[in-house]
């Protein structure tokens, strides 16, 4: 974003780094959608182990509100099982549309739609990410 933009774009793709399986809701390898992140996120490990497939993510949140959220789960012994992701949760995605009226830009994009919570799987509440920049700009 720039001060000479009139208006800014905010993705919500949440993005792996390197092969990742496809999520469920996204269909296409590498990239997931909010509510499959905050699902995962949400993961209990019921099996007592932090490594492999059935380990949750550790999310990793920056306080700071400069670089963004990201989450991993670390390899398993056969370094298999092994993601990191990066993402904007509706309170950074809040941040970056605070920015954006702070800068007098005319407002934000956001896409893509599909991404976000458009059931209200997560919390209950649908477009969680478009809220939280809609409540910032308004």
């Amino acid at each position: 974003m720039t001060t000479d933009s009139q208006v800014s774009g905010m993705p919500v793709v949440p993005a792996t780094y390197g092969p990742a399986d496809a999520g469920v809701m996204s269909g296409k390898a590498g990239l997931l959608s909010w509510p499959e992140i905050c699902g995962l996120l949400n993961k209990a490990s019921t099996v007592g182990s932090f490594r492999g497939a059935n380990a949750p993510l550790q999310k990793v949140i920056d306080i700071e509100h400069k670089y963004g959220n990201y989450a991993f789960r670390p390899a398993d012994e056969n370094n298999e099982h092994g993601i990191w992701i990066s993402f904007d949760d509706p309170d950074f995605a809040g941040h970056k549309a605070g920015y954006a009226r702070l800068k007098g830009l005319g407002g934000m994009a956001v896409y893509d739609l599909s991404y976000d919570d458009f059931r209200g799987l997560c919390t209950g509440a649908k477009f969680p990410i478009l809220r939280s920049v809609q409540n910032v700009i308004e």
